[in-house]
């Protein structure tokens, strides 16, 4: 009697969309945090992580699911110090870095994500924990366990955050 009342309701739903097939409402992927560290990006509630050194396609797929959004360019930088990288950018200022297909290192400008230091672009100097400056050809810039980062103009707050290999163009 209850496969019956089953197969009925079944069949019911089905007659409601057209083709026989329940219509699916559209969903939009929901961004998923991550943290920047030296050693790559750790998602949020996961102990898997996207360590340095993974393959450039998989890397682009996984964080395109983890932001909700493709990148907003993918580019190659053809005049770097390590050698040619490939940036893949992401509308919160994330950018992935990849050398020979991996990744190799991201640089954030967006105050979205943060180390697990707590260090992000935005933050004010006078709360960087640990952090040894230095004057660069980029201004001043900071350093602080495997975190790199470079200071605005006024040298008041964090304009950019680092790990890993990087190409910078003026």
């Amino acid at each position: 009697m209850i496969r019956i009342g089953l197969a009925a309701a079944g069949l019911a739903l089905t007659a409601c969309a057209p083709g026989g097939i329940p219509e699916r409402a559209a969903t939009t992927p929901t961004p998923r945090s991550v943290t920047l560290d030296e050693g790559g990006v750790q998602p949020s509630g996961t102990p898997l992580r996207i360590d340095f050194g993974r393959a450039q396609d998989g890397v682009i797929e996984t964080m395109t699911r983890l932001q909700g959004a493709a990148p907003v360019e993918i580019a190659r930088q053809t005049e770097c110090g390590p050698g040619p990288v490939t940036a893949a950018r992401w509308q919160n200022g994330l950018t992935l870095n990849f050398l020979d297909g991996d990744f190799r290192g991201w640089t954030m400008t967006g105050p979205d994500l943060s180390t697990p230091q707590g260090i992000f672009a935005g933050m004010a100097r006078a709360d960087l924990p640990g952090a040894d400056f230095s004057e660069t050809s980029l201004g001043t810039g900071f350093r602080a366990g495997g975190i790199s980062g470079i200071l605005d103009e006024r040298g008041s707050e964090v304009r950019m955050i680092w790990a890993g290999a990087t190409c910078f163009q003026r």
